[in-house]
């Protein structure tokens, strides 16, 4: 009996202190339910579409359900490329993830700064594959792109060398800022796709033309843009994908008379289209205005080598785990925020 009594002790020691490590590690294990994982139904690729959040990394902050958030996004990121191996996955952004209340303003609001000075951070520990340029992102990051700063703020923030844009162009008279790449071309690896197992993925973006005084740029008339774009980018890409940060009618229109457009990704604060629409041979979706719902477009292949498309919105409440070091970002930020927002409040005359 009293060896009995010894070894109970042992174990609940070994439960208490020995296992706790070990508990903790279990109970700290990230576990995302399957109905926002999904299946592997054999997609070739993948895109995690998403934008539109103003700088704001934290959650839309609605009382019934706050959805949303850096952390949430890049949970459902990380889940997706460890679950399904053989479907490549890219994240793009439709862009306006940057705050431009007040930027250009003699004092800026100072709230408005900091809030950005932590978008840069997170989005680079985080960073898209292609992000859109928008005006609103323009008027917040324009002083990044000067000629004598680009260089050094692309090392030291890496989201800004995912910039891209079709239709914003350096001011002439200026001479000020450097050109942004009009597109890029990503290669992806997969046993799924027909030939060779590689595939190229062109990925352009455009933005309403909006007032430009302040930011170094101009913008062109993205139907014209896409003109001179998509011949170049055929050359050089399989599939090609254009964010358009435009009305959606008018995102509609450029769809139907343009040839060439595989996949467009519409944002411009408006309502999320449930379903995928084709429009003369593109696929489109609309991204969800804030990012409470992440976008997720799947392609597949079919025997011919034809090309399919689905899309379906992951709604990031409570439910999806938070990825720890992306949560510390994100807090971090709310703090620094709301104590920028008091001494505001305590300098006011």
């Amino acid at each position: 009996m009293p060896n009995r009594i010894l070894l109970l002790v042992a174990c609940f020691a070994y439960a208490l202190f020995g296992g706790a490590p070990r508990l903790a590690a279990m109970a700290q294990t990230q576990v995302v339910p399957a109905h926002a994982l999904g299946t592997d139904d054999k997609a070739a690729f993948a895109i995690h579409f998403s934008g539109e959040t103003r700088a704001n990394l934290d959650t839309c902050g609605c009382p019934a359900n706050p959805s949303g958030g850096l952390h949430r996004r890049v949970t459902m990121a990380q889940s997706f490329r460890s679950t399904f191996k053989e479907t490549p996955l890219l994240e793009l952004s439709v862009g306006s993830i940057f705050n431009d209340q007040g930027v250009l303003l003699s004092p800026p609001f100072k709230d408005v700064l900091v809030q950005n000075d932590f978008a840069l951070r997170g989005y680079s520990a985080y960073p898209f594959d292609a992000v859109n340029l928008t005006y609103q992102d323009l008027r917040a990051l324009q002083s990044y792109f000067k000629n004598d700063k680009a260089k050094r703020a692309a090392a030291d923030f890496p989201i800004l060398k995912a910039y891209l844009s079709a239709n914003a162009t350096p001011a002439a008279n200026e001479k000020t800022h450097i050109a942004l790449p009009r597109f890029v071309v990503k290669e992806v690896k997969s046993p799924r796709f027909p030939k060779g197992g590689k595939l190229r993925i062109g990925i352009t973006g455009v933005c309403e033309q909006a007032p430009s005084e302040g930011t170094g740029y101009v913008w062109r008339d993205p139907a014209t843009a896409l003109k001179e774009v998509l011949p170049e980018l055929k050359k050089q890409a399989e599939v090609i994908v254009v964010l358009a940060y435009l009305p959606l009618d008018q995102a509609k229109a450029l769809a139907a008379e343009l040839e060439g457009i595989d996949v467009m990704i519409v944002g411009h604060m408006q309502p999320s289209l449930l379903a995928l629409e084709n429009v003369g041979g593109a696929a489109l979706v609309v991204n969800n205005y804030e990012t409470k719902a992440l976008g997720e477009l799947r392609a597949y292949f079919a025997d011919d080598g034809k090309r399919s498309y689905g899309s379906r919105f992951i709604l990031l409440d409570a439910s999806i785990p938070s990825e720890p070091n992306a949560l510390k970002i994100v807090k971090e930020a709310k703090s620094a925020v709301e104590e920028a927002r008091r001494s505001m409040v305590q300098a006011a005359p």
